[in-house]
């Protein structure tokens, strides 16, 4: 039975005693979103891989459900976004897919959304602002309502950005991921201050491997008879009695 490792020093220091909760949270996250994301693409039996890429929004949601479960974590809405971040003892946990094999490692990690990209430019700001919101244009703003809510607005300047690349593949799901600290070059791509941590994913993809298939619930349709189950109707000939003439 493979024992999932503790946090490490690095991870300690970013996320205090709840280091290795946090780590398997996440990991976690990733395992389950990947997996759900590659029965998506299976059950649609296309060639292509838009059922899959669709549901990348999952990877999100999956963090959000298990992180919010460690105390003090708090959600934050990117602006523009459809989806929350976690933030855990003030770091800003950013995961992203950065490949779909193996043959790309985690140095060449480049930030390829709009969102990512704007979020980790304030926050690398020399003098950044109170909070993000005074940051964008009324008319940023008015294309989210969202924004209006306070508990998803407020970042402290101080706020640090955990990137977490990682490797999946529509058939293959979760590969490897990463986490680490890191500055964003004009074109994207992250410069780590110091090599990613590699995230212990084994353990929990042999868990999940092991808990067999996904129950995807599926409607069944309503009992209703078949055309051919009811009772025949007369033929309704002019004269005919309903019985057939000797």
């Amino acid at each position: 039975m493979l024992q999932e490792p503790a946090a490490s020093h690095w991870a300690q220091q970013n996320f205090g005693p709840q280091a290795t909760d946090v780590q398997h949270r996440l990991v976690d996250a990733l395992v389950q979103s990947q997996g759900r994301a590659v029965l998506i693409q299976q059950m649609s039996g296309l060639d292509t891989k838009q059922p899959y890429g669709g549901m990348w929004p999952k990877v999100h949601q999956e963090v959000e459900l298990q992180l919010s479960k460690v105390p003090g974590a708090q959600r934050f809405r990117p602006p523009r976004a459809c989806y929350n971040l976690m933030v855990v003892n003030g770091r800003l946990l950013l995961p992203f897919r950065h490949a779909d094999s193996l043959s790309v490692p985690a140095s060449k990690a480049r930030l390829t959304t709009k969102v990512a990209r704007e979020l980790s430019a304030m926050l690398a700001a020399a003098a950044p602002a109170a909070d993000l919101f005074s940051l964008f244009s009324p008319e940023d703003l008015s294309e989210t309502p969202v924004l209006k809510r306070p508990e998803l607005i407020y970042l402290a300047p101080q706020t640090k950005v955990i990137y977490v690349p990682y490797v999946s593949h529509a058939h293959s799901g979760l590969l490897k991921a990463w986490w680490g600290e890191a500055m964003m070059e004009a074109d994207g791509t992250l410069a780590w201050r110091q090599d990613p941590e590699e995230l212990p994913v084994s353990h929990a993809l042999l868990s999940f491997r092991r808990s067999g298939p996904i129950n995807v619930p599926v409607s069944q349709p309503a009992a209703t008879p078949r055309f051919n189950e009811g009772d025949l109707p007369p033929l309704g000939f002019p004269g005919d009695s309903g019985e057939l003439a000797r």
